[in-house]
């Protein structure tokens, strides 16, 4: 298996390399590598059966190489086309066009994934990492423009070499982009090239997909050895809770670095400010003034989200002297809260109101929202306080914050439940009182298990064959026994707790 995933690792290499001469990709060189490994040329037979026009059609071979999981039938089909440009093309310079080079990468890019096996994993302390992302996909053409490729080296004295690549007029050769050289320091360079040497020290997952760019990576440790790492530009790498690429990129601080992940991932949401507006004219029974026919009321309301404090504060100034907060901090459920925002797309899209829409003349309700991203910075959105004046997913939104307020409630100290709670006396029984199906009718139960509490579920006796039914506990009551308000013979026991079990 190592041999074929070297011999696809090796001729990857080869077709992606915008410099290479035609010549060294028809002549006998891959028809040796496959001979060895025990490929069969039989023209694409046994692969054109299964698959169809995927023999030679890059975007037939797109739509079904996710399925190809047999090594053998793939080396096959490679080692075939291969030779029908080494011999049966006018010209075997037709192998380096844009749809002949896409489907050798797609098909040597599935072979890597199927052949893959843990690497070799790093050992020493990492003086220089060197890493090569390509984010090329081979589907539409990139434009021009377009940085494709990046080349970053780090030292462990805080040198730090980085170019980039256009896709340039074609496949022939990439065009030079940016390219940048300073230093970072040496506190900041260790701290990165220890993380990313510790991380591949470690055995790890190989992440490999056909249809997506993918980096190359060389750490060299201070006795002079060299390791390689490769994989696909979807990896989350991560080392105490600390994602390698984005380390790597607030190190450095260079912008819309490939790195591991392609930087593909959604902008994270740092904070959300919510202002919310409502001037309302109230027009009072008796007038105030022969001047003034209307009372004013401007009320007022935030929610504000933030990542750093690890709060939700929401504050609501109701008028003059009148102003109700309430805070919580969370540790990790903030953060994980604004985690599962899309930070591209959240609040992206407003129907907005037609323009024959009748508006309330004595009353205006109107927003703002401040959007802080890690990546693109601010962003402000402002509208009308109503169901197409707000964006599309703020009903989602504002669903998931209000159950995240409302779990932790109003506390204990005004809570009923809580200070009418009696204790229980030695010699008294517990009494529950449970529904069945949301039924307004109440029924004893006895039990045992003082960690019951009111709105448990449990399960008991029902019926005159005694099935297990689950049930509502309502209410909670102690009874000496000359006082039950059933006979303790003739009252079911609950049985248990419901457990997730019941629920399935």
């Amino acid at each position: 298996m190592k041999e074929v995933h070297n011999f696809a690792v090796k001729w990857l290499d080869k077709f992606r390399n915008q410099e290479i001469d035609y010549i060294e990709l028809v002549d006998h060189y891959l028809a040796d590598d496959c001979d060895a490994l025990g490929f069969e040329m039989d023209s694409g037979e046994e692969f054109s059966k299964r698959y169809g026009s995927a023999v030679c059609d890059y975007k037939e071979l797109k739509k079904i190489i996710d399925y190809v999981n047999d090594i053998e039938l793939l080396g096959s089909v490679i080692y075939s086309r291969w030779r029908y440009f080494n011999h049966w093309a006018y010209d075997g310079e037709e192998i380096l066009e844009d749809r002949n080079r896409s489907w050798f990468i797609l098909a040597l890019k599935r072979l890597l994934v199927l052949s893959a096996e843990n690497n070799a994993m790093f050992k020493g302390i990492p003086k220089t990492i060197h890493i090569v992302s390509n984010n090329i996909c081979y589907g539409p053409s990139p434009d021009p423009t377009d940085e494709i490729e990046q080349h970053l080296t780090i030292s462990t004295e805080g040198q730090v070499k980085f170019s980039s690549f256009n896709f340039g007029y074609g496949m022939e050769k990439y065009e030079k982009g940016r390219s940048k050289e300073f230093n970072i320091g040496k506190p900041v360079a260790e701290k990165i090239l220890n993380a990313v040497g510790e991380y591949f020290s470690n055995e790890y997952i190989e992440i490999f997909a056909t249809d997506i760019g993918d980096w190359k990576m060389e750490i060299i440790n201070t006795d002079g050895e060299s390791y390689h790492f490769r994989g696909s530009l979807c990896a989350d790498f991560e080392i105490d809770g600390i994602d390698l690429s984005n380390l790597i990129r607030d190190g450095i601080g260079i912008k819309n670095l490939y790195i591991f992940d392609g930087n593909n991932k959604p902008d994270k949401v740092n904070k959300i400010t919510i202002e919310y507006n409502r001037v309302t004219k109230i027009k009072p029974k008796e007038l105030i003034s022969e001047s003034v026919e209307y009372v004013t009321w401007d009320y007022k309301e935030s929610l504000t989200i933030d990542r750093e404090t690890e709060t939700i504060e929401h504050i609501q100034n109701i008028g003059s002297g009148c102003i109700v907060s309430r805070k919580f901090q969370v540790q990790g459920g903030v953060e994980n809260l604004l985690d599962d925002l899309d930070g591209d797309s959240l609040f992206e899209y407003i129907e907005g109101n037609p323009s024959d829409v009748i508006e309330n003349p004595r009353e205006i309700k109107g927003y703002k929202i401040t959007i802080e991203l890690e990546k693109d910075g601010q962003r402000i959105i402002m509208g009308s306080f109503d169901k197409k004046g707000l964006p599309e997913d703020w009903e989602e939104f504002a669903e998931t914050i209000l159950d995240f307020i409302l779990f932790y409630g109003l506390g204990e100290i005004l809570d009923p439940s809580v200070y009418n709670l009696i204790k229980r006396r030695k010699g008294e029984y517990i009494y529950c009182s449970v529904s069945f199906d949301d039924s307004y009718k109440t029924y004893y139960y006895l039990t045992d298990d003082d960690s019951i509490e009111v709105g448990d579920l449990v399960m008991v006796p029902a019926g005159r064959d005694n099935h297990l039914a689950m049930v509502e506990v309502v209410n909670i009551e102690y009874f000496q026994e000359e006082n039950a308000p059933l006979a303790i013979s003739k009252t079911k026991k609950i049985v248990r707790k419901c457990t997730e079990e019941d629920f399935e």
